[in-house]
Formats: C-alpha cells, sequence, structure tokens
C-alpha cells in the first residue's frame, strides 16, 4: 500500500522519552501506530515520537490541542508550530529523522494527534491488451454506426465546428481491418453479454485475466460473480481467447506499437503534478496502493470508466481530442494530449473511488428521506446522465472533494474556478453547502469523525441546510 504506518520509535513511558507530570495528573492516554489521544489535569513535561528518515515518504502531521490553563504546543525537530484554532494539518517531508514533541507548561487539557506517514505516489500509466481486445469487440459492434455519421454533420469543438466523424477518425481507421470478422461466432458470442451489460462492465475481470489468447479463470477471481455462474464466465474468457486467435490480435499490436507508444508519450507529457494524490488521501482517509491509468486507441472518443479493486484505483479512457494524421507514424497526433482532461480524469475520477464507497454506507432510509432534493434539479442532472439521486451525490460530493483537493494543493483560484463552474452551469445546487460543511470537517472535527461518518451526516442535514439556504 502506498499508505503504511511506521512504528513509534520513541513512545510514551520508553526510555528517551522525557516527561515530567504528578501522580495525581489524571493521565489518561490512547496510543495506536498513528495517532495520539490524551487528556491531563496537569501536563509539565515532553512526550516526544521519533520518525527515522526515508526519502519518497511524506508525514502529515493533523494536531488539535485543548487548553482550560497553563500552556501547551507541538513542536517538530524542537520548532514550535504556530497555534492554530481547530485542527491543524502540515506536510513533514521524510529526507531527514523528524522529532515530533507535545511540551506542556503546567497545562490542563488534551491533545490529539493523527501522523500518518505515505508513500509519495506516482500515476502509473499502462496499456492492457486485454482493455484494447474487449474495446475492439465493442467498436466492431458500432462500427457500422460511426462510419455513416453524415460528413456534414458537425459539433462545435474548442470553439471550431468540427465533423462529428472526425472525432471518431482513429477509431474507424484502427477498426477497419477487422470489419471482416464482423459475422464472427465468438464476436457474437461476446455481444450476448455486452447486451446483457455494458461492455466496460467487463473491464475489471478482463484486467484480473492473465493475457489473452492464453486467459484462464481461477476459482478466487474477485470479478467473477458477475456472471451468472462459473461456466459462464469460462465462457465469456473462452470466447475472448478464440477471438484473439481469430484476428490474429497480436499482430495487430505489433503492427501498431508506434500508435501505442504514441498515445503513452501524450498521457505522460500531460499528466498533473501528483502532489494531489496524497492531498486526497489524507483528505478522505482512504489511502490506495496503485494509482493506474488505461489509455486505450480502441475505445470510442472521448469515453471512460472507472476501475480497479482493493488496491488499485484506476480508469480507462479513451481519445480527448479530435486526432491528426492518424496515417502518418511520424506526425501521429492521437487526441491524448489534453492536459485539463487528464487533470479531470485523474482529479475527478479518482476521487469518486473514494467517494462513492463512503456514500454506500449511507443508510437507506437517510437517502430516501433526502431524496426529495432531487426533484429541483433532476432535468439538468438527467441531462448529464445522472438520472438518480444517489448518483446524483456521487457526483456532488465527488465535485466538492475537487474543489477542496485544489485549496489543498495550494491553488484556490482552481477551486472557485470548480465550484462556480459547477454550480452555475452544471447546476450543482447543493455544492457549496457540502463543500462548506467538508471544510469546516476538515478544519474542526477531522480528528474525531471520519469522511464517512462526515458525509452521512451532511446528507442526513442536506434538507433543512437547503432550506436555510433559501430563507
Amino acid at each position: 500500500m502506498h499508505y503504511r504506518f511506521l512504528p513509534l520509535l520513541l513512545v510514551l513511558g520508553s526510555a528517551a522519552c522525557t516527561t515530567s507530570r504528578p501522580v495525581s495528573t489524571a493521565w489518561q492516554s490512547r496510543q495506536t501506530t498513528d495517532s495520539w489521544t490524551v487528556s491531563f489535569d496537569q501536563f509539565t513535561g515532553r512526550e516526544q515520537v521519533t520518525f527515522l528518515r526515508q526519502p519518497q515518504r511524506l508525514l502529515y502531521v493533523s494536531r488539535q490541542l485543548t487548553t482550560a490553563a497553563g500552556q501547551l504546543h507541538v513542536q517538530v525537530d524542537g520548532q514550535p508550530l504556530p497555534p492554530a484554532p481547530g485542527v491543524a494539518h502540515v506536510k513533514l517531508p521524510l529526507t531527514q529523522s523528524r522529532q515530533l514533541a507535545v511540551v506542556g507548561q503546567q497545562a490542563r487539557g488534551s491533545f490529539a494527534l493523527r501522523y500518518p506517514v505515505y508513500q509519495q505516489p506516482q500515476i502509473q500509466v499502462v496499456c492492457s491488451p486485454n482493455l484494447e481486445l474487449l474495446g475492439l469487440c465493442n467498436l466492431l459492434l458500432q462500427y457500422e454506426d460511426l462510419a455513416t455519421i453524415p460528413e456534414t454533420q458537425t459539433v462545435s469543438f474548442g470553439g471550431q465546428p468540427t465533423k462529428v466523424k472526425d472525432l471518431y477518425a482513429l477509431n474507424l481507421t484502427l477498426a477497419a481491418p477487422f470489419t471482416k470478422f464482423a459475422t464472427s461466432a465468438h464476436l457474437a458470442l461476446l455481444k450476448t453479454y455486452f447486451d446483457k451489460s455494458f461492455y466496460l462492465h467487463y473491464a475489471n475481470f478482463v484486467l484480473s485475466l492473465p493475457d489473452f489468447p492464453k486467459a484462464s479463470l481461477q476459482a478466487d477471481n474477485p470479478f467473477r460473480q458477475q456472471f451468472a455462474s462459473p461456466a459462464d464466465a469460462q465462457a465469456f474468457v473462452a470466447a475472448c481467447n478464440a477471438f484473439y486467435e481469430e484476428v490474429a490480435f497480436g499482430d495487430f499490436l505489433r503492427q501498431r506499437r508506434p500508435y501505442y507508444t504514441a498515445m503513452l508519450a501524450e498521457v505522460n507529457a500531460n499528466l498533473p503534478p501528483p502532489a494531489f494524490l496524497t492531498e486526497m488521501e489524507h483528505f478522505y482517509g482512504q489511502p490506495a496502493a496503485t494509482y493506474r491509468l488505461y489509455p486505450s486507441l480502441t475505445m470510442p472518443f472521448s469515453s471512460g470508466f472507472a476501475v480497479g479493486g482493493n488496491h488499485v484505483i484506476g480508469n480507462v479512457f479513451g481519445s480527448f481530442l479530435p486526432p491528426a494524421n492518424v496515417t502518418e507514424e511520424a506526425g501521429l497526433r492521437l487526441g491524448f494530449a489534453d492536459p485539463l482532461a487528464l487533470r479531470t480524469v485523474c482529479v475527478h475520477e479518482f476521487g469518486h473511488s473514494f467517494v462513492n464507497p463512503a456514500i454506500d454506507q449511507v443508510s437507506a432510509h437517510v437517502l430516501a428521506r433526502s431524496a426529495t432534493l432531487f426533484q429541483p434539479i433532476q432535468a439538468q442532472m438527467a441531462a448529464q446522465g445522472y438520472n438518480e439521486w444517489k448518483i446524483c451525490l456521487y457526483e456532488h460530493f465527488t465535485r466538492a472533494g475537487e474543489v477542496l483537493t485544489a485549496r489543498l494543493v495550494g491553488d484556490p483560484a482552481k477551486a472557485q474556478e470548480l465550484l462556480a463552474e459547477n454550480v452555475q452551469q452544471r447546476h450543482f445546487r447543493y455544492l457549496p453547502q457540502i463543500v462548506r460543511q467538508l471544510q469546516y470537517w476538515y478544519d474542526n472535527e477531522y480528528l474525531v469523525m471520519s469522511y464517512p461518518q462526515k458525509v452521512a451526516e451532511i446528507i442526513a442535514t442536506l434538507q433543512e441546510e437547503a432550506a436555510a439556504e433559501r430563507r
């Protein structure tokens, strides 16, 4: 995992810990591998935790001090941190060993600390042959519809009229040699699965398999439950293996290697700086092991889908921009070099992996009671593909996370831009109050309430908050 706890090298009661507190101080302490909460009637002395140097890792300290008398402060490497109301957060690169200390002088009150250590994550950009075959199967089933888009049909793109058919030029070029397999019995079998469920609902399943055409189904595969039976899942795998060989897909991957090299280069050159990942992990309190992007040449233009599991947060997506020179390997521009779109994929789509499970924990009663709030924005939400209240909540909280992440990485202008755009142009009416309440939680309640707990509280009170906003 990216997020790991270091052992407490100097902990309460150890020989290296200096302290001076009378027996009658009523000292009550609870300490775990990444947190420490203490209350006391009187504390004079010093309590200290030491973290060893670990390059590429980051100590993230959250602190809250409460005093009714005396003085209390936190030091890092012997230097006091500035006093702050509520909960204060500070990041400390472990490029050197660090000493975190609480120092009291006749203090009465309490302190709460949380100090997880994060590996500073990177985004992996990879190509999955299994996903490419899955995309090709879907593309062949759509090919006639895409190929017959009228030449006169245009759309505004970047402020310029653009032929809709041109948006799919890359997909049509790559799929054209395979159209002779449109009547394949293996493809027909796979279509029966796609008719039951959207083709990308099988993305995690094919990612969990060995590469086609030698994929096999293991009994403990975590994604086989989406099939009617193990035999049903095995039939899907067998059809993919057989279709791979029928169309000589391995030859296609070798022949189109310059295209895949160019695609990966375009994505890697336009990724956002990875600092936002640590902020997301800390904000949501749900760190992940791996962040992975799967750009795809066989997925239709401007499409995407979240993938991942317990240890991976990822997204598979097609191109963002109209491609150019798709038949000239020396001058390929495949439509993936869009930093704004890639930022959205990373921050927004990765955010869903944190947000959706938290909303899924909210009781059905609370969701049903708040569902009346969907009616005033239902038409605008449905036009964007969000046709259920729960999905609408997923989107509200994910976009709130985008706003707050922008603030945390020190980009308040971007945070305000995101907030204004989502409220004014995309009609996320409840976003301002959700942002405000999550900001309050992060600044005041972070050490006593988890993100899922706060989400449940916000949804439970959303109706009252919305009514108060209107008054």
